[in-house]
């Protein structure tokens, strides 16, 4: 097998389009992994979460984190893999969250713009804004392998 570092052409291309990351954080001294949904964006990964929970608790007291993503072929003839390193930074402000939310909705959904997703069937922007809040990882160091047989 013949392993690769990955350029940095590589690994921005790989961290914009991959659809799920892994968030590495301590939560009650303990190492905790959770996949979630991101984007990236000039070396900073965007995610949503709860405005209240474990993770934003964690996020709270150890903002320094890691970040993964991941892909191979189901016989592991070949495979990528990303793993990141920053600090988590809590947006808690309306003007701040919506570009990041806007991000998101771009990448997971139908591109258009915020107030008018907000305005679908169902949707209460009100309650959804208090609901969530969004988190950014500015990213220290990034490391890429790539291995093929």
């Amino acid at each position: 097998m013949l392993q690769e570092e990955m350029t940095s052409e590589e690994i921005e291309q790989f961290l914009t389009c991959a659809r799920v990351g892994r968030l590495g954080l301590v939560v009650d001294g303990k190492p905790y992994i959770i996949p979630l949904g991101y984007a990236y964006s000039n070396k900073q990964i965007f995610f949503h979460t709860c405005s209240e929970g474990s993770k934003m608790k964690a996020l709270e007291e150890k903002p320094q984190v890691c970040f993964e993503v991941d892909e191979s072929l189901s016989d592991a003839s070949m495979y990528k893999s990303v793993l990141a390193f920053g600090k988590a930074e809590i947006l808690r402000s309306e003007k701040a969250m919506i570009p990041n939310l806007q991000k998101l909705i771009d990448k997971y959904r139908v591109p258009q713009p915020f107030e008018e997703y907000m305005k679908k069937p169902g949707r209460n922007r009100e309650k959804e804004i208090k609901a969530v809040r969004i988190c950014t990882i500015k990213l220290d160091k990034i490391t890429g392998r790539k291995f093929s047989r």
